[in-house]
Order: structure tokens, then C-alpha cells, then sequence
């Protein structure tokens, strides 16, 4: 079984309210490891992007500053890769309370959909708190 929190956005309840509620899993992503610059582009993540943009353009003048660490960029990059694994649901997490996004509550299930409908089915098609 999966966890995850649901987060649900700021206003009222109207049509499509499903599509107003956020899923995020609990735990590292794979994907975000293996995709560190894509993974935040899909998630829309950008002052997330902006950040790796530029921890990547130091590493790379790192070795142009400072010949022979060159090593130390490649375990820097895979630290990079494997911190953004490790921590990017928490990205998106801190992200949508950003952007306004409530904590509705915590489901479990074996994927995202049946998550959302064991959300759906306990809360009901209005889950808004305000």
C-alpha cells in the first residue's frame, strides 16, 4: 500500500472539484532521482528548477575555477540527484502550501486512483474545509 496526502485547493467546490484536490506520496520519488531537472518542470516546481539551474552552472564552473575537481562535481551531481529523490514530494508539499493549497488529509491505497477514491468515498465529492 501506498500513502499519500491530499491537499485540495483554496475556493469553493464547483465543477470537476476532483481535479481541485492534490495527491502527493509519501516517501522519496524514484523519478525525481533519475529526472532531478525534468521531474520539477512536470510538477511545475519552478523556484525548485531555478535552484538546481543554478547549484548545476557552479558545479560547472567549479572545474574551470579550480582544475582537478572534476570528481568532485560527478559526486556532487549524483548527491544532487539522490537529495532530489529523497526530497522532492516534500518539494511539492511545501510548494502547495505556497500556493495556498490545504492539508485535507491522509489516504492510502494501492495507486493514485484508488487513493482518490478511497478519498472521495470517505470525505465525499465536496471535501472543502472553508
Amino acid at each position: 500500500m501506498r500513502v499519500y496526502t491530499a491537499y485540495e485547493k483554496p475556493g469553493p467546490a464547483g465543477r470537476g472539484s476532483d481535479s481541485d484536490v492534490v495527491l502527493v506520496q509519501e516517501g522519496g520519488s524514484f523519478k525525481a532521482a533519475l529526472f532531478p531537472l525534468a521531474w520539477p518542470v512536470f510538477h511545475g516546481l519552478w523556484l525548485v528548477l531555478v535552484a538546481q539551474v543554478l547549484v548545476i552552472a557552479g558545479m560547472v564552473i567549479l572545474p574551470v575555477l579550480l582544475p582537478g575537481t572534476g570528481m568532485i562535481v560527478a559526486i556532487l551531481a549524483v548527491v544532487l540527484a539522490v537529495l532530489m529523490g529523497l526530497h522532492g514530494n516534500d518539494l511539492r508539499r511545501w510548494n502547495l502550501r505556497q500556493r495556498g493549497y490545504s492539508f485535507t488529509g491522509i489516504v492510502a491505497g494501492q495507486d493514485v486512483a484508488e487513493a482518490e477514491r478511497r478519498l472521495f468515498t470517505a470525505l465525499g465529492p465536496h471535501i472543502y474545509l472553508s
